[in-house]
């Protein structure tokens, strides 16, 4: 075998490789050796991807978040903008009404202007001809009815300049007033869009922070889930290696079974026995399971469903030889029996061990008791079924 992970194991390996070729006496604790460093690899690349599949769940959640905010902040902005864009709208009118005040003005100062000039040239004409005063006026009249209508005239004409000259007077100072109003609230318009303006920018910084931090988060996500592909690749790996070290562990029981007995095999390892699989409930009393077999979970978990499992005993599901039986940071306290006939099962997260490595036990035997030694999340045991070292459904065997 290569690749990276015999890398890692170095001299076990090699502890391996010669163990196949040693005789029966030191081959199985070799063999034994080996196995507890594949499953512990196992088990770490297991707890290591637990690890990076929660923090990439985490990253994926502050993702979406982070992308609530900035999808806040874009509608936000844009609110701003619209306001933005209808206060230069505002500013525009009043810009274009303020230059019709302008011109109105102007015309009406003309008018008057000119109605001024008009009563300068009339007063002017009068006292060139002589009769530039009223009692002149009086005093050139033929009669009373001619001086009356003379005066009544002299007096309409100056009334109707007059009220002419007021009108246009207060029509330019009630314009005047408008175009100071219009202006100030132009001044009034004009710093509400500075400062949207100043908030835009605002906005602007943070959308452009939001943007950052996405972008981080993304590449955080991609980093991660490539680190994720990785373990579960070293996983399956590892998961491949302890299938063959099992493969190599019966072809060596064989080997060894012919070479000692002349064919009878499948039956050293395990002490003598042969298994048909005609397996026993590994917890008496106990048939809740809390995890059940799939391709991510390569076991079943039999808990209490409600009921103290707590210490209950753990019974061999047949009669075998037990090939481990140690605590491991993963399985906690485990043991593991090689039945014969090709069948090995494990057992763990006990309590406590019963038995010890190289111990013959038989069917229904107990062996450990229940605990939640190890990587567990409760009381359990985490029941796994081999064939020819590869893994299957336990149920397989128990309707």
């Amino acid at each position: 075998m290569k690749g990276k992970f015999w890398k890692r194991l170095g001299k076990p390996v090699l502890a391996l490789a010669l163990a196949l070729c040693v005789a029966q006496g030191t081959g199985g604790s070799a063999i034994a050796a080996t196995l507890t460093e594949l499953q512990q690899e196992q088990a770490r690349l297991e707890q290591e991807k637990k690890e990076n599949d929660a923090k990439l769940a985490e990253l994926k959640a502050d993702q979406s978040k982070q992308q609530e905010y900035k999808d806040a902040l874009d509608a936000q902005m844009q609110n701003l903008q619209s306001q933005i864009d209808g206060l230069n709208t505002q500013i525009n009118d009043l810009d274009a009404s303020i230059s019709e005040k302008n011109a109105a003005i102007a015309e009406k100062q003309e008018n008057i202007d000119r109605d001024v000039e008009t009563l300068k040239d009339r007063l002017c004409a009068i006292y060139m001809m002589g009769d530039a005063s009223t009692l002149e006026i009086i005093l050139q009249s033929e009669s009373v009815i001619d001086m009356a209508q003379k005066v009544e005239l002299l007096n309409m004409i100056t009334e109707h300049d007059t009220k002419m000259i007021q009108q246009l007077s207060a029509d330019m100072e009630a314009i005047a007033d408008e175009k100071a109003e219009i202006e100030s609230q132009k001044e009034e318009v004009a710093a509400a869009r500075t400062e949207l303006e100043t908030k835009g920018s605002e906005l602007a910084s943070v959308q452009a922070e939001a943007e950052r931090v996405l972008e981080e988060l993304n590449q955080s996500v991609e980093s991660v889930q490539a680190e994720s592909d990785r373990i579960a690749q070293e996983k399956a790996q590892a998961s491949a290696e302890i299938d063959q070290w099992w493969k190599d562990y019966y072809a060596q029981q064989a080997a060894q079974n012919n070479n000692s007995s002349g064919g009878s095999s499948g039956s050293s390892g395990s002490g003598g026995y042969v298994s048909t699989g005609n397996f026993t409930w590994p917890v008496p009393g106990f048939t809740n399971i809390s995890c059940g077999y799939s391709s991510g979970h390569r076991a079943i978990d039999i808990s209490g469903g409600g009921r103290t499992i707590y210490g209950t005993p753990i019974v061999a599901a047949d009669s075998g030889k037990v090939v481990t039986a140690t605590y491991h940071y993963s399985y906690g306290n485990y043991v593991m029996i090689d039945h014969g006939g090709g069948y090995s099962t494990l057992y763990a997260h006990a309590s406590s061990l019963a038995v010890s490595a190289g111990q013959t036990v038989t069917k229904g035997q107990t062996i450990a008791y229940v605990g939640s030694t190890g990587n567990s999340t409760g009381p359990h045991l985490h029941f796994e079924v081999r064939v020819n070292g590869n893994r299957q459904n336990p149920f397989n065997w128990f309707s």
